[in-house]
């Protein structure tokens, strides 16, 4: 019988905990959700936005429909004199129509501007937080510090506490949503050609080729379960099926659009990265001349040969080292979001011909990219299917590695 499809795994509630003012987090909240809306994710709810002199009880202050853009001016005039807080409660209630809205689709991301003065007591937007997440739909959203017993108790501690900063929401929005990530970047292309070699699988559109590793053993494959599939189609497998020709299937299929011949990067090995590193370096996976390259490594794979480790020692090694390269074949069979969440503060590098090229993966806490570009797809489409590894198709094409910018 088959599985049904993967299906992402909930997160919990997650609030960005700030001190006094919330300018800053307002703007957090909102490159975020944006950026998410960008890459195709569903995004609904209310961030804020002010205007003038001014944090919290600003000149004039708006709470935004994500999904809509439409502001709700929320600002009480009380006059330059009045001590009290700004917020329009009438406003706030109107506004409130937005997450409603969201709630009712069942969007991927529900935020919230703040939890504050209205809902520590019970008002404002409150009820709308505990109905999303009694429906199980993602909410973020930041509370001040003077606010967090209140919070605590709304939510029985059912939450993640984020420190302000983009990484620490990416890491709460999970790795696991990566794939679904790069398929909703890949064009609805027609694919041309897709060929399941004993060792590696490819898939050819006009505008590209992607290769990827089996995951299991070859077997008779019907070319016709293929047919008449975009490239969108496939490469949604690498984030659905669980069938492992099917997902290396779609890994091809994300690679042929990410990998075209005309991504731009530094021309070299992604071992070399960390020849210099002086700390510990962690390998997941084998590779070609390591031992040679990064003589000092710890090395963990699958299927251990002498001086290596054995998967279970990726709880032990990747906590506290400076720096990981993890094949490209942990994407392709699932486990590389456990070791990004292990690896979390370490220089992490994906390494192989099966690395999609895009900067899309940074965020989710890769720092380099090394992956291959086909250059002569005859030669790589004849040496795949004749049952060619990597290093056979290796010369028909050419290896390119992205780096994380300093910034992000």
């Amino acid at each position: 019988m088959p599985l049904p499809p993967a299906s992402l795994p909930p997160l919990r509630p997650g609030a960005v905990i700030h001190g006094p003012g919330s300018y800053g987090v307002d703007a957090l909240l909102d490159g975020f959700t944006a950026e998410l809306k960008r890459r195709g994710f569903r995004v609904g709810g209310l961030v804020q936005r002010n205007h003038g002199p001014g944090d919290d009880c600003a000149e004039r202050m708006e709470l935004v429909d994500v999904a809509t853009g439409r502001a709700y001016d929320i600002t009480q005039k009380l006059g330059r004199e009045s001590q009290s807080c700004r917020v329009d409660p009438t406003g706030v209630a109107e506004a409130s129509q937005a997450i409603r809205n969201a709630v009712a689709s069942r969007v991927d991301l529900l935020v919230i501007n703040k939890f504050a003065g209205l809902e520590s007591h019970g008002d404002g937007l409150s009820d709308e937080m505990l109905t999303a997440i009694a429906e199980g739909i993602p909410l973020l959203t930041s509370v001040g510090s003077r606010y967090l017993n209140e919070w605590q108790t709304a939510t029985g501690g059912f939450c993640d506490l984020l420190s302000p900063v983009p990484d620490a929401l990416w890491r709460w929005w999970g790795p696991q949503r990566m794939y679904v990530d790069l398929v909703q970047g890949v064009a609805d292309a027609e694919v041309r050609r897709v060929v399941t070699g004993d060792k590696w699988v490819l898939v050819e559109t006009a505008d590209g080729l992607g290769v990827a590793a089996r995951q299991a053993p070859a077997a008779e494959d019907d070319p016709q379960r293929w047919a008449g599939r975009s490239l969108r189609d496939l490469a949604a497998m690498a984030a659905q099926s669980w069938d492992p020709l099917e997902i290396a299937v779609g890994v091809a299929a994300l690679n042929a659009h990410y990998n075209r011949p005309d991504v731009t990067g530094v021309p070299s090995n992604g071992l070399d990265l960390f020849a210099s590193v002086e700390g510990r370096v962690v390998v997941i996976g084998g590779f070609p001349q390591l031992a040679r390259r990064l003589p000092r490594a710890k090395v963990i794979d699958l299927n251990p040969q002498d001086g290596e480790y054995p998967e279970a020692a990726c709880d032990w090694l990747l906590p506290g080292a400076e720096a990981v390269a993890i094949t490209a074949s942990a994407f392709a069979n699932r486990t590389l979001p456990r070791l990004l969440r292990v690896s979390a503060g370490a220089t992490v590098a994906m390494i192989g011909p099966g690395t999609p090229l895009t900067p899309r993966l940074f965020d989710y806490g890769v720092h380099s990219l090394a992956g291959f570009v086909a250059i002569d797809r005859e030669a790589v489409v004849r040496t795949i299917a004749g049952g060619g590894g990597s290093r056979d198709f290796h010369p028909y094409g050419r290896m390119v590695t992205l780096h994380r910018p300093p910034h992000s």
